[in-house]
């Protein structure tokens, strides 16, 4: 059996290589043991609920990801600007 190997950068991604594969794999076992005649609705069964639940959590980790590198560059920086005051406000007089 041929063997591959895959460099991720987090456990998140180590995660999710690891779980598409045995999706895969799923499908795969999944087409052999269906009888004949339900192949193809087994699959789309599977599909629709591991799959959904597959893409689910890739979208999770990934949005995440986004959160996590955007937090820690921190928010760019931005001229600060002062508070309009009108002189109807009453703000004018008032220190």
């Amino acid at each position: 059996m041929p063997t591959v190997t895959f460099e991720y950068r987090d456990e998140q991604e180590r995660i999710a290589i690891e779980r598409a594969v045995a999706f895969v794999t799923e499908m795969r076992s999944l087409a052999q043991a269906a009888p004949d005649g339900q192949i193809l609705h087994a699959l789309e069964a599977h599909a629709l609920g591991a799959g959904r639940d597959l893409l689910r959590c890739s979208l999770q980790n990934a949005a995440q990801a986004g959160i996590d590198g955007a937090e820690k560059k921190g928010a760019p920086p931005a001229p600060a600007r002062a508070r309009a005051v009108s002189a109807s406000s009453g703000a004018a007089g008032a220190k």
